[in-house]
């Protein structure tokens, strides 16, 4: 079953190694097109899709799904009810489900899965590809690992400890998480590759693309590699995360909270986003704002003024791709 009217799924990235010196990063192309103000031009960008009026919503809890996203979910759901994936690979099985969806939704499916920005429709696009995931991989991966660490053991399950339970289940839940992980790298093409080689991957694969939505997708493909978790520690990763969806938020969502406070505050329409995802976005200027929030922010979260500089370099390295050679020994600092 074919999905109706989606566009051809892109080629699978697939790169055996990574260029250490690309020609080009990410931030220095675009720093050759900047402007004074490049989030919202005079000009809108040609839609992708109609504007969508009220009867043509459909609504899941608070979030508004256009009926085009609506219509694709739906068929995606019956694929996946007629699917056999019987004798096939994780890997496979991964691809399978990630190519369908990648096809449904014009090759942005590495946005919608990251989501820092967009519609909120696409929580609803995310949930449900995670769901199949979960049924045809993780849970099949977690089965399998439980299964073979009870007959590892030995002893019938019922003579287990509770502790002896409850460190099985962590094993097979961490088992199981990177079936799916490796699964995923595969089919991204960062798989056999080092953090390292996969950030010099990512920065080749995005130089010279300087939309909003080439931002978000090489933004969403550092976290989903694990570069981000890798380079920063998960804990300024998810930090750099939040701050960068808060952000984000301001910039393209006109019904921000900061925009029009709490009570009047709505999710990002498919709408509103067609309106800005293909419009130019300068990284140069996106880091400085993100400089700006944080040092309104540093003193209430209490965070030293070596942090705060770290966490500044952060932000020059993957928003606009700048070199720091002080970057590594401010992380060998933090990590010590």
């Amino acid at each position: 079953m074919r999905i109706e009217n989606a566009l051809q799924a892109r080629p699978e990235y697939r790169k055996t190694t990574a260029s250490a010196t690309p020609s080009k990063t990410f931030g220095q192309v675009m720093q050759t097109a900047k402007a004074q103000d490049r989030y919202v031009p005079s000009t809108p960008q040609p839609r992708s899709e109609p504007e969508f009026s009220l009867a043509e919503r459909t609504y899941y809890g608070s979030v508004t799904v256009s009926n085009a996203t609506q219509a694709k979910l739906k068929q995606l759901a019956e694929i996946d009810r007629q699917a056999d994936y019987t004798g096939m690979s994780p890997e496979e099985i991964y691809a399978e489900i990630w190519n369908r969806y990648d096809e449904a939704f014009g090759g942005d499916m590495i946005a919608i899965k990251g989501y820092i920005a967009g519609p909120a429709e696409w929580c609803v696009v995310n949930n449900q590809f995670c769901d199949e995931v979960t049924r045809h991989i993780f849970n099949p991966a977690i089965n399998a690992a439980w299964k073979e660490g009870v007959e590892l053991d030995g002893r019938p399950y019922t003579e287990w400890t509770y502790e002896e339970k409850t460190a099985l289940d962590r094993s097979c839940r961490e088992k199981a998480d990177k079936v799916v992980f490796d699964a995923k790298m595969k089919v991204l093409g960062y798989d056999g590759m080092s953090f390292d080689e996969r950030e010099a991957a990512i920065r080749e694969k995005y130089a010279g693309k300087n939309t909003t939505i080439d931002f978000l997708k090489m933004q969403n493909e550092l976290q989903e590699t694990g570069v981000l978790n890798n380079k920063m520690g998960w804990e300024s990763a998810r930090l750099y995360r939040a701050m960068l969806e808060v952000q984000l938020e301001d910039l393209f969502n006109p019904n921000s909270i900061s925009a029009v406070g709490y009570e009047k505050h709505s999710l990002m329409t498919a709408d509103q986003w067609y309106r800005v995802a293909n419009q130019p976005f300068d990284t140069a200027q996106f880091a400085a704002a993100m400089k700006d929030n944080l040092h309104r922010v540093s003193g209430h979260n209490g965070w030293t003024e070596d942090y705060v500089k770290l966490l500044e370099g952060l932000f020059d390295h993957f928003i606009t791709g700048a070199a720091d050679d002080g970057l590594d020994s401010l992380l060998d600092a933090a990590i010590e």
